[in-house]
């Protein structure tokens, strides 16, 4: 049987998707099947695929209507033969020992459902301070435990940089066709399914930032779909007997959580807040308090929703001096 399955969905990418193809087929580990899903591209994309593949018979093409990449992917890993789904994109750029080393710690531990690698990012005219400063987060989180508690802030993983193990991705209920990214989806699911999530301290991923990628152009990946998906997901780990939350910032980030929160039915008791012009106020009906008094209230669960990232090292200063530890008294979110 075939090791691992690389599925890729390709839509006008000409340009770009035959040096993805290759790196892919450069991999030092060669016991792979790549499934590409040409997405009903309109330029000559499919033409630069055969090319690229150059009649290995461990590539398969397979031309489709356009029907958008959560789509193409569940139809991609229906057609993969392999107990590990390896993902590319067709814009992106693979070492060659990315696969080798990203198998080699799955096999170590049949609890990792997916690893992650540090990227590189490779930037374009439209990329912004925010896009680097993503970049410069997710290859910051290596260790388990920090992977762990950064689920709830962003995705914490580089989806076209990871190879999953196919267990995971089943019993997770692969991608879904609902609103919401399709990987970020995935990773939370994941790890409710009882897997956890790892990365390989080395560089071995180019990603290019193009002005199409859909973090720009789709609704799927606004604030409020990212909260809404993070909201059903917190909902599942709030302790049933009361249901109740409270939340370190009265911001937007803040606000708008409690609103998709109390959408699933839990309640937001309070908020904590270094303001002074919000300190004394509510929202939504619910009490700013001071953060002094935060430590008062562990008997809640605590959401850190402090919308500003260079801040967040601050707050878990704050926090483990005043005897908090995070995972247990609290989670980070944004």
């Amino acid at each position: 049987m075939t090791a691992i399955s690389v599925i890729m969905a390709v839509y006008n990418h000409a340009a770009l998707c035959g040096a993805a193809v290759r790196s892919i087929l450069g991999q030092t580990f060669r016991d792979i099947e790549v499934i590409i899903v040409d997405d009903g591209s309109t330029d000559d994309s499919l033409r630069r695929l055969e090319t690229a593949a150059g009649g290995d018979a461990r590539v398969t093409i397979v031309p489709r209507k356009h029907q958008g990449l959560a789509a193409s992917l569940r139809f991609a890993a229906g057609l993969a033969r392999a107990p590990y789904l390896a993902r590319m994109d067709a814009d992106d750029l693979c070492a060659p020992r990315r696969l080798q080393a990203q198998i080699g710690l799955l096999e170590q531990d049949e609890t990792i459902g997916a690893v992650d690698c540090l990227t590189e990012l490779q930037a374009g005219e439209v990329t912004g301070r925010g896009m680097m400063e993503y970049v410069d987060w997710v290859n910051s989180l290596v260790d388990p435990d920090q992977l762990r508690n950064s689920l709830f802030i962003e995705s914490p993983l580089v989806h076209p940089a990871v190879t999953m193990r196919r267990a995971a991705y089943d019993k997770a209920g692969g991608y879904l066709d609902q609103p919401g990214p399709e990987d970020y989806s995935l990773w939370l699911r994941m790890v409710a399914a009882g897997y956890t999530l790892r990365k390989l301290p080395q560089l071995l991923f180019t990603w290019r930032d193009l002005p199409g990628r859909l973090t720009r152009t789709s609704d799927d990946y606004s604030q409020r779909r990212m909260q809404e998906l993070k909201a059903r997901h917190l909902a599942a780990i709030v302790p049933a007997a009361s249901k109740q939350v409270q939340i370190w910032g009265a911001g937007q980030a803040g606000r708008g959580f409690a609103r998709c929160l109390a959408d699933e039915g839990v309640e937001v008791v309070r908020f904590f807040d270094i303001d002074p012009a919000k300190i004394g106020s509510t929202v939504q009906g619910r009490p700013v308090l001071p953060l002094d008094e935060l430590p008062a209230h562990r008997d809640v669960m605590i959401l850190v929703a402090v919308g500003v990232r260079s801040a967040k090292p601050k707050v878990r200063k704050w926090a483990a001096q005043h005897g908090l530890k995070e995972g247990r008294d609290f989670l980070m979110v944004a």
